[in-house]
């Protein structure tokens, strides 16, 4: 899990936006002070208090950030309102990316690291009452005449797919496990579900836009692997999923540990 990733692209655009603000702040401030100083030089005292300010919150909040998802102390502000990184940084640095010519979907697999490093850090605070695995249905082997998106259970467990594996995981761990044809349905599942924490398995593009959607709620954000090219016969680390699994929601008849 403490693997440095594409979090450190996505964290490190973030602070190349932070900079390029601060800059052309101090520029505006520089270009409008002489106008403002032959009104009243007192003018100027709230205008540096605010520039002062934001500079503090934004770069003291995005130092945290830094912090945390490099080094997995759990140093963030605990707060329910609205997500920096999900609203303000992504994108931020997602504009930011496309200028300097990294590809879309990088800068999304960014985010999803990233993301995923903060959570981990967080773990502790994460409440796992109602934990939802949400697989994308591309993870069953297209020939299977066994339709699993209503029920997992449908599965023959024949182990063609990994399928049968996470099956398996369900069953130790008593995870509920749903599995979606689309972003619609899975906003469908998770709305009706209503789950306090989401492990979900898909490309990065949908991982990035899942996790968006779905905040509050903390989304663990697993990628798949396309060897057979985008929504055909994918596979995904289903040991990472077990590692997860593990941290929440220890095997049946087991305690959590402390």
């Amino acid at each position: 899990m403490r693997k440095i990733g594409g979090r450190g692209l996505f964290i490190g655009l973030s602070w190349i936006a932070f900079l390029i603000v601060v800059a052309s702040a101090l520029l505006a401030i520089y270009l409008v002070a002489p106008r403002i100083l032959s009104i009243h030089p007192l003018l100027m005292i709230p205008l540096r208090a605010g520039f002062a300010v934001f500079v503090l919150a934004v770069g003291g909040g995005l130092l945290l950030i830094t912090i945390a998802a490099f080094t997995g102390l759990d140093v963030l502000y605990p707060h329910n309102g609205e997500s920096i990184t999900m609203r303000v940084l992504f994108p931020i640095t997602l504009g930011l990316g496309k200028v300097f010519g990294f590809k879309k979907l990088r800068l999304m697999e960014a985010f999803v690291d990233a993301n995923n490093s903060l959570l981990w850090a967080q773990r502790k605070r994460i409440s796992s009452d109602r934990i939802l695995l949400l697989l994308p249905h591309c993870l069953q082997f297209h020939e299977c005449q066994w339709r699993i998106t209503h029920d997992i259970e449908n599965c023959r467990r024949c182990g063609k797919c990994v399928i049968a594996d996470i099956a398996k995981l369900g069953d130790e761990f008593g995870a509920a496990i749903r599995v979606a044809t689309g972003g619609t349905l899975a906003r469908k599942v998770v709305s009706d579900y209503k789950p306090t924490l989401i492990i979900a398995v898909a490309c990065g593009r949908d991982l990035s836009s899942g996790i968006i959607d779905s905040h509050p709620i903390p989304v663990f954000g697993v990628p798949n692997e396309r060897p057979n090219g985008p929504c055909f016969d994918t596979v995904v680390d289903v040991d990472r999923i077990a590692e997860l699994l593990k941290e929440f929601m220890p095997p049946k008849g087991q305690n959590k540990p402390d």
